[in-house]
């Protein structure tokens, strides 16, 4: 005979309510480790601001050559960015206006993606690099580059920009989407 007290809904009920605190319990960890991760990354590219800019070599996708040496006497922005990364979308935006704005004479706008050391495959680079038709400079970045700035372990973490004085000291170390008066400012 059943029990008048217990319906037989009452292991499906719950069931739901620990799917229900399971869920919760998962969204809660995403988010707390996706802030963590940032606040982790924040903190080591604010560990730049007033140090040198790492030494470094790389092409650009036209073939040009990029050096530490041959950027100084001017504010650098290095843009870090990838595909897929919908802050790097907005923020692109932004960095084209920059571009547009600054005089090139005393401002070089470098744009840096990380796809390479993602682990993103070369058709996916190529169509953002395509459908955005940037018209900056961009640096195709290997770990070892992105190492010298915050760690390549941390390439995922996008968009992130340096601003560099004219005398190579990397004045600004800005994680996550930029607005265009904090890039002025910035590049002043």
């Amino acid at each position: 005979m059943q029990d008048p007290e217990r319906t037989p809904d009452a292991p499906r009920s719950s069931r739901g309510k620990t799917v229900i605190v399971a869920f919760a319990v998962l969204v809660v960890l995403y988010f707390g480790i996706t802030n963590g991760i940032r606040w982790y990354v924040s903190s080591q590219i604010h560990k730049s601001e007033g140090v040198p800019m790492p030494e470094f070599e790389l092409k650009d996708l036209k073939g040009q050559t990029w050096t530490t040496a041959n950027l100084r006497g001017k504010t650098t922005v290095l843009n870090f960015f990838r595909s897929r990364c919908p802050n790097c979308l907005k923020e692109r935006d932004v960095i084209r206006q920059l571009h547009r704005d600054v005089d090139p004479s005393k401002v070089q706008i470098i744009g840096v993606m990380t796809d390479k050391v993602v682990g993103y495959g070369a058709d996916v680079m190529e169509r953002t690099l395509e459908r955005f038709d940037y018209q900056h400079p961009i640096l195709m970045a290997d770990r070892q580059f992105i190492d010298a700035f915050h760690g390549a372990g941390w390439a995922h973490v996008t968009p992130i920009t340096y601003v560099v004085d004219a005398q190579g000291r990397i004045t600004h170390a800005l994680r996550g989407h930029q607005t265009l008066d904090t890039l002025r400012s910035a590049t002043r």
